[in-house]
């Protein structure tokens, strides 16, 4: 095999790898609040990105909140959680520990008697 065919192949193989490589990318909107947290990832746009939704995006301006869209390989979407997993005051040695079966309440004692009086 010649060099010159072997190189045009490769490099055809290569450029329809990257090319197919492109192919998966999805748009990914992200929305950052005014701490830049992230509030909002998903495929769909928050809100409306024509003339119609301006309102909507001068709303998210007035509030801090910057919309930032880009082409990506995954874009998870973004899930809020509630309850203890939410807790910023969450120890790490209580999310680690192994799950502890609540106390099995005590039997119940029978009080005690009163003396008995001799005889």
């Amino acid at each position: 095999m010649r060099p010159i065919p072997a190189l045009c192949a490769a490099l055809v193989a290569t450029t329809l790898g990257l090319a197919a490589a492109d192919a998966r990318a999805v748009n990914c909107y992200v929305v950052f609040d005014r701490s830049e947290n992230v509030i909002y990832r998903d495929v769909f746009p928050p809100v409306d990105l024509s003339d119609a939704g301006k309102a909507d995006r001068e709303a998210m301006r007035q509030r801090g909140e910057f919309l930032m869209y880009m082409d990506a390989e995954q874009c998870p979407r973004l899930e809020f959680l509630t309850g203890a997993a939410g807790n910023v005051a969450l120890r790490l040695d209580e999310t680690l520990a192994p799950t502890r079966e609540p106390a099995k309440p005590a039997a119940p004692q029978a009080a005690p008697r009163a003396p008995r009086a001799p005889r």
